[in-house]
């Protein structure tokens, strides 16, 4: 038994050499682009240049959704700037509107705030028919 273990000991460090003088020809193959002459890639070159257009566009659409975040952030922003503002002004055209406010700015001018309650002026609908 144990001889065994000794030879698929001793297979397995020889089984990863083989492998590994591959990577680098592979590696040169690529940098030198001598892989672009092989038959089977020229035979699926329309399938290489498919894929190459699959991923331009998911490029495109990582730039496109990165400028729709952007977008986004700057309306967030915006939106934030301009509801403050509305709040400012808001308030400010409240406190100008207060009697107690309008009294005060007449005052200046010579006016004065009426201390009699207005009256509804009630006419018969006779007398206006008969008016000249």
């Amino acid at each position: 038994m144990s001889n065994r273990i000794r030879k698929q000991q001793e297979e397995a460090p020889g089984e990863g050499r083989k492998g590994g003088g591959r990577l680098p020809r592979a590696l040169i193959a690529i940098l030198n682009g001598s892989f672009l002459t092989r038959e089977r890639v020229l035979a699926n070159m329309g399938f290489l240049l498919f894929v190459a257009g699959l991923m331009l566009v998911h490029i495109a659409y990582g730039y496109y959704t990165e400028r729709t975040v952007r977008d986004l952030q700057r309306t967030g922003t915006e939106l934030r700037e301009l509801r403050s503002e509305y709040i400012t002004v808001r308030s400010h055209l409240e406190r100008t509107e207060q009697q107690s406010q309008v009294a005060e700015d007449i005052g200046g001018l010579g006016l004065r705030e009426s201390r009699v309650p207005p009256y509804k002026i009630k006419v018969d609908p006779d007398e206006l028919e008969h008016r000249p």
